[in-house]
């Protein structure tokens, strides 16, 4: 319902960009940082110093955002806590499993447990809790994948023993609320927390949402802007936690995770109002850009 038409250009290999562009008022990466985009986001960089129009999330910006450089990116902001990560073969990994092998050959930062996940996995594909070296064998036995990611792992739960995971939005750095998923089980995602049959998770959720400028965007005022500064995207999304020390813990920065207002109004009435601030302030931002990009031209 908004005036914007979008327009999609797939960056695909062998095919150099068209020249000249199609016309536009102002362009969004969409690629993200993984292994299957590096190139199309080498060849949207190689083109950014002559685009025409405002180009937003410019590709070396969005190459911070894979799980290895986060932690680095955003390491020493106070009132922020992000694990160290870093990246294993399976060969490393299997090292790791054998007696006497220590875990800091990987990162001094590391004890047992430990989080692993292939890389380029989400929505918790191969995501597991690594209790002690002889759970790493029985780990890799049951996945193919050549690389993976490695972190510490951090007990998030509440005094409640629930674990509390928030999906953030930035768009043109100021935070919205997305989701809230509530459940018993550390590894969350918002599918598997079973938030349509829990009355009690939902008004939680809502209240997350009704409350979030002055509750949690509040008490997290400073670490999310300085986040927001560091990572420079003009819109990306947030998957974080509160840890026990009551610091915003980071999970993963994205620039495409899913951002929806699809879930049924009945169950989630409160739901549709907030997606529509979210996405208002996301036309607004392109509005502002393409505007600015037309008083530059002139």
């Amino acid at each position: 319902n908004s005036g914007i038409e979008l327009l999609t250009l797939y960056v695909v290999a062998g095919v150099e960009l068209p020249v000249p562009l199609p016309d536009h008022d102002v362009a969004i990466v969409i690629a993200s940082d993984s292994d299957q985009c590096r190139e199309a986001l080498r060849k949207i960089d190689r083109a950014a110093s002559r685009w025409p129009r405002p180009l937003l999330n410019p590709p070396p910006l969005v190459g911070n955002l894979d799980r290895d450089k986060l932690h680095r990116l955003l390491s020493g902001i106070d009132g922020l806590d992000i694990p160290v990560t870093a990246s294993a073969t399976r060969a490393q990994l299997s090292e790791l499993a054998q007696p006497n092998a220590g875990l800091a050959n990987l990162s001094a930062d590391f004890e047992f447990p430990i989080i692993v996940r292939p890389l380029g996995s989400h929505a918790g594909v191969g995501l597991a809790r690594i209790d002690d070296r002889a759970a790493i064998g029985r780990y890799l036995l049951a996945r193919p994948e050549p690389e993976f990611f490695v972190s510490r792992f951090v007990d998030y739960a509440g005094d409640d023993g629930l674990f509390r995971k928030y999906r953030i939005v930035i768009v043109d750095g100021r935070p919205y609320a997305c989701h809230m998923a509530i459940a018993d089980r550390w590894d969350i995602w918002y599918l598997n927390a079973g938030m349509a049959f829990s009355e009690s998770k939902r008004l939680e959720e809502e209240n997350f949402m009704r409350t979030f400028d002055q509750a949690f965007a509040a008490r997290h005022q400073r670490a999310l802007a300085a986040m927001i500064e560091r990572i420079g995207l003009d819109y990306f999304t947030v998957d974080c936690a509160e840890n026990r020390r009551g610091e915003l813990l980071i999970f993963e920065a994205d620039n495409t995770a899913v951002v929806h207002n699809m879930d049924s109004p009945e169950l989630f009435p409160y739901k549709a109002p907030q997606m529509r601030r979210v996405f208002e302030a996301f036309a607004a931002m392109l509005y502002r850009r393409a505007r600015d990009g037309r008083e530059h031209a002139a």
